[in-house]
């Protein structure tokens, strides 16, 4: 007990593990921001346009996600829905070579009427 002691007082009183603990606080905690995108459009059959994706999410403007996980009330062909989510940095198999079907993490969801 005494030992653990002794390197904790070590530890936290030494200027060079102060630095190193301040560092790996810093790190540790730093948190990055996420970017929340609100998009609107349509949920539809990756089959229906000739994708390998079970379901793609269409914005009104022609580009298109792939959700990594939709609730299954949304999992119809033609929905018109509300995405907050956030557009990862990677794209999905069924990516085309334009740049579209990267992966969206859906946070919210609901039917736009």
């Amino acid at each position: 007990m005494n030992e653990l002691r002794s390197i904790l007082h070590k530890i936290t009183t030494r200027p060079i593990y102060q630095l190193a603990l301040f560092t790996i606080f810093l790190f540790g905690c730093s948190d990055e921001d996420i970017d929340i995108a609100e998009l609107r459009g349509t949920i539809v059959e990756g089959a229906t346009v000739s994708l390998s994706c079970e379901y793609i999410f269409q914005t009104d403007g022609g580009r298109y996600f792939v959700p990594t996980f939709l609730p299954a009330q949304y999992k119809q062909n033609g929905a018109l829905v509300f995405i907050k989510g956030e557009i990862l940095d990677e794209l999905s198999d069924c990516a085309n070579l334009i740049g579209d079907g990267a992966f969206i993490r859906i946070e919210q969801i609901s039917t736009a009427n």
